[in-house]
């Protein structure tokens, strides 16, 4: 039997590409077959093909043979190490939390042969290794990755089930007038961005999240947020479509260096963990 369990790169895969990748020299027939007749259980019960995966999820295997062989790791160049020694601000045998700096990817994929997923890996020799959540990549701030496969089914279900906290700050264009607000809304992504709906519709999910005003300028607001839900480019949408679009954020409003969007606080109650980074200078520096 293999077991695995599902990481943020294979969050919202369908079932069945996950184990075709998993499986490349298994017929598709045998796969769906073992997905049909239950010897292929996710959480302990029988799934549908076409299943969207989460974070934490964890997939028995009781079809033998066909297994991929595991690529073997990366060799890690000196530039590499130095950044992420350099990013990471806390470490213990469960745990590292880094510093992700903006256009950074997370993994390999979509023009880039690898992330920091795969330089992770081979820093600590570990194919276990996994980051529990992401960020996009012009986003800078704290994620967390698990060094081995127990952590991450335990640390994924904390996410998963709202048991860790994460606050951003975040400079957006215009003066926003109100100290708190809260934002609930419903997003649904088409092609390759995502739309904010006034009402739900199949596909939409409802999207949470608060808000409270740190500092203003003449032209541009520094806000803290929280979400209660991690919907794709939730924040990046939300205050887009409020009118107050993240100060370089070429997608949902105008393109800059970077984007000003920045996870600076991180808390794990049942591992006792609390991370928090200060404001950057260049908001400050940005806010006129």
């Amino acid at each position: 039997m293999m077991e695995y369990i599902i990481d943020s790169s294979f969050n919202d895969a369908r079932l069945d590409r996950f184990l075709r990748k998993k499986y490349e020299n298994t017929p598709l027939t045998e796969i769906f077959k073992g997905i049909r007749t239950g010897k292929i259980k996710v959480n302990g019960k029988k799934s549908k093909e076409n299943y969207r995966l989460k974070e934490g999820d964890i997939i028995k295997v009781l079809i033998s043979g066909g297994e991929t062989e595991e690529k073997k790791l990366m060799k890690i160049s000196e530039k590499d190490m130095d950044s992420l020694k350099k990013g990471i601000v806390y470490e213990d045998e469960k745990v590292v939390i880094f510093n992700k700096e903006a256009n950074m990817v997370m993994h390999k994929g979509s023009g880039h042969d690898y992330g920091l997923s795969e330089l992770f890996k081979s820093y600590y020799k570990t194919d276990e290794f996994n980051f529990v959540n992401r960020i996009d990549k012009s986003t800078s701030g704290l994620v967390i990755g698990a060094k081995n496969l127990n952590v991450t089914r335990e640390l994924a279900q904390e996410v998963r089930e709202g048991n860790t906290d994460k606050k951003y700050y975040i400079l957006v264009n215009g003066i926003v007038s109100k100290n708190e607000f809260t934002l609930k809304t419903y997003l649904k992504k088409e092609d390759t961005k995502v739309v904010e709906l006034e009402s739900y519709e199949p596909g939409a999910k409802e999207s949470i999240s608060y808000f409270k005003v740190l500092k203003r300028g003449k032209k541009n607001t520094i806000l803290e947020a929280k979400l209660e839900t991690g919907r794709t480019h939730q924040l990046r949408v939300q205050l887009s479509s409020l009118g107050h679009p993240i100060v370089g954020d070429g997608k949902y409003g105008k393109a800059g260096k970077s984007m000003f969007l920045f996870s600076y606080y991180c808390e794990i109650p049942k591992y006792k963990l609390k991370i928090e980074l200060p404001l950057p200078e260049k908001y400050l520096e940005r806010l006129d």
